[in-house]
């Protein structure tokens, strides 16, 4: 195997002018870059870019922590803030925890082994103070998740105004016997929503009906079930803040098989504006979550503080927008 040593020997020119060349050092001249260019490509020669991030001390790489990519939510979210991080020249690498405790602490004994520069929180199954304890040091950025700011830094949807604001809406249509879906209910956003659902409730001076609090609610599937639960057996049940706009489609799937009529008989708002709020019939209500400048806002955070740009502690909160359609 040809290592720096053979290409500087053969270049006829020393191993430090040969490492400025693979990192594109400005002080070389154009005749010895092209020379020892030629070399290197007369020989495969392939830098080893784990030593040179060794001794840079970054692998380039950044790291997510999801619950599961299966939710159309996270891959969502993934997608975005790995194209941003390829744009700013890092790599990502996906670590599913399925919500168990053990795995998630897995990744951060990786962080602190140095596996990769930052890791972005998504969700998580612990508190706050024993995610910061495993932190130390390194760079960790939560987005998503309501969380204070005072362990790490967060990016995250004022979940509770928006979903007050949905849930007032169809109140004051006297839609007042209102359901709510979760698919975490402990998680810090859930929570954040499930307030704003109920400050709407008793700023009407109006009671909800914990009967109608759903948990583990996440796809399709769990609204297709969960509507044939709520039509068949006849509920008193005049409309639902569906968890996402997959939810929101299979109740609206349920509601068809049992001649029930959205938004006459029943209404439903979703969350996230997922396109396939668009292709439902009815069209899905839904609250936009500006998921892409988030993303946006977040790597750009993250790869300054990888590169020591000194910042004070960030908690940025982005306003939802309830998008009224068909459904409500």
């Amino acid at each position: 195997m040809v290592t720096i040593y053979d290409i500087a020997r053969l270049s006829g020119v020393s191993k430090s002018t040969v490492s400025r060349v693979v990192s594109n050092h400005p002080y070389v001249s154009t005749e010895t870059k092209n020379k020892v260019i030629k070399v290197m490509q007369e020989h495969n020669y392939v830098p080893n870019s784990l030593a040179k991030q060794f001794r840079q001390k970054q692998t380039k790489c950044i790291a997510i922590l999801i619950p599961d990519l299966n939710q159309p939510y996270f891959s969502e979210l993934v997608r975005y803030i790995s194209a941003n991080c390829y744009k700013s020249g890092y790599k990502t690498v996906v670590h599913q925890t399925f919500l168990e405790k053990n795995s998630e602490r897995e990744v951060y004994t990786q962080l602190q082994r140095n596996e990769f520069d930052a890791l972005i929180l998504t969700s998580s199954t612990l508190l706050e103070e024993e995610i910061a304890k495993f932190a130390g040091s390194h760079i960790i950025v939560a987005c998503n998740e309501d969380y204070s700011g005072n362990y790490f830094d967060v990016f995250c949807l004022n979940e509770e105004e928006v979903t007050m604001e949905a849930t007032s809406y169809l109140l004051s249509k006297g839609v007042t016997k209102l359901g709510f879906c979760s698919d975490n209910i402990s998680s810090p956003l859930q929570q954040a929503r499930l307030k704003g659902f109920i400050l709407a409730h008793n700023k009407k001076g109006l009671n909800y009906n914990k009967d109608f609090l759903f948990n583990e609610i996440s796809n399709i599937e769990d609204g297709i079930i969960l509507g044939e639960r709520l039509f068949k057996d006849h509920l008193e049940i005049e409309g639902i803040i569906a968890g996402s706009d997959f939810v929101a489609a299979g109740l609206i799937r349920s509601a068809v098989r049992n001649n029930i009529q959205i938004p006459q008989h029943f209404s439903i708002v979703g969350f996230d504006n997922h396109p396939i709020s668009l292709v439902t019939n009815p069209q899905i209500s839904s609250i936009c979550n500006r998921i892409q400048d988030m993303s946006n806002d977040l790597v750009n955070h993250i790869v300054n503080k990888i590169n020591g740009v000194k910042q004070t502690p960030v908690k940025k909160v982005y306003n939802g927008e309830f998008i009224k359609r068909n459904s409500s």
